[in-house]
């Protein structure tokens, strides 16, 4: 059997945002602001050149945070994630939610291949792999924090890294 294998991809954008549809903005008092975000864009990042990949575990280093040199629009990010989904089968057990189910428990859920990783929880490791990963998907980017300079935008600097585990495919 051949080592672990890892590769990384980097993430480096800067965004205006504003809109209801993806920022939310809130006072408490004279002086406490505060703000979250939920985009809903995405980039996927297909393999190509070899055999698909077996993947392990996926780790997420960086940071999410205003620019320095902006002139407006400044927050302060206490915390954030962004949702990376592998394109590959996941491994699954046989098994049914019984009782009443609050939790809408579904082991077929497309959702079954997204793992939100962000500024708390960074990494997320397979013990048996996704295997047939033929795909990353970096989607949605959630955010929050104190101290919004402007009403209705929020400036944020994404610098990301993803590493990610794995070996090829029946290795």
């Amino acid at each position: 059997m051949e080592c672990m294998r890892s590769f990384s991809i980097a993430v480096n954008l800067i965004e205006n945002l504003s809109g209801a549809a993806v920022l939310k903005q809130w006072t408490t008092g004279p002086a406490q602001h505060f703000w979250q975000v939920n985009t809903g864009t995405s980039s996927t990042f297909t393999f190509e050149g070899f055999r698909n990949l077996d993947v392990y575990g996926i780790d997420v280093l960086g940071s999410i945070q205003t620019q320095v040199n902006t002139v407006v629009n400044g927050v302060i990010v206490n915390d954030w994630q962004i949702d990376v989904r592998v394109g590959g089968q996941n491994p699954l057990v046989g098994g049914i939610a019984t009782g009443t189910n609050y939790y809408a428990i579904d082991a077929n859920s497309p959702e079954n291949s997204i793992y939100p990783l962000g500024k708390f929880n960074n990494s997320v490791k397979f013990a048996t792999p996704i295997i047939g990963t033929k795909f990353l998907e970096i989607q949605k980017t959630r955010a929050s924090g104190i101290g919004y300079e402007t009403l209705a935008a929020v400036n944020l600097w994404t610098r990301l890294n993803f590493i990610v585990y794995y070996r090829f495919e029946g290795e």
